[in-house]
């Protein structure tokens, strides 16, 4: 493998994020990017034929640094609840450690980059969904309502998000007793 090339594409992601977090994806044209990271246009274009090719190997990219994050070292010999809202608090705390990453990803799926793919991600890797496989999981072995994935996946991350965004714009800290009280809500609304 090609080390370089691997750090120039991450230097290109780490200022792509960048750059969409201060002026959005219309603000952030190629040329831009290029320059934050200081890259020829044309590298770019050499491992991203387009824009629209780099946001969404962006949005992978940022979704493979969050499954790491937050999954690893969940011990799968917790109960399916103790993981549940460990997962979910993890979720919450990488946020925090990457309000970039958030900022982004709450345009994407706002976007007309998702679209792209909006109807494969069900079909994904499992490592590319880890969330979608934990939650099928739990209404498999009959832990959580036997309910549509995605409605659980929206009242599982849609109360992580709210509250993160809502202390976003409150400038206030996440406590601890915040956390707990909210996903045990959560847990209780979809646990068999």
């Amino acid at each position: 493998m090609n080390i370089q090339l691997t750090e120039k594409k991450e230097q290109i992601f780490l200022s792509t994020l960048s750059l969409i977090h201060l002026y959005g994806f219309h603000g952030t044209p190629m040329s831009k990017i290029a320059k934050e990271a200081n890259v020829a246009v044309g590298s770019i274009y050499h491992y991203f034929p387009s824009k629209e090719d780099l946001i969404i190997e962006l949005y992978w990219y940022c979704k493979e640094k969050l499954n790491g994050d937050v999954f690893k070292g969940v011990n799968p010999e917790q109960s399916y609840e103790e993981r549940f809202k460990t997962i979910w608090k993890r979720w919450i705390g990488f946020y925090q450690q990457n309000i970039e990453i958030f900022g982004f990803l709450d345009q994407f799926y706002g976007s007309p980059f998702y679209e792209e793919v909006r109807n494969n991600v069900l079909g994904q890797k499992v490592e590319r969904n880890k969330l979608i496989h934990f939650i099928e999981e739990g209404v498999r072995e009959k832990h959580l309502k036997d309910l549509n994935v995605r409605l659980i996946l929206s009242i599982y991350l849609g109360g992580a998000i709210s509250l993160f965004r809502n202390c976003l714009i409150t400038k206030e800290e996440i406590m601890e007793e915040e956390m707990n009280q909210l996903v045990e809500i959560i847990w209780n609304g979809v646990k068999i």
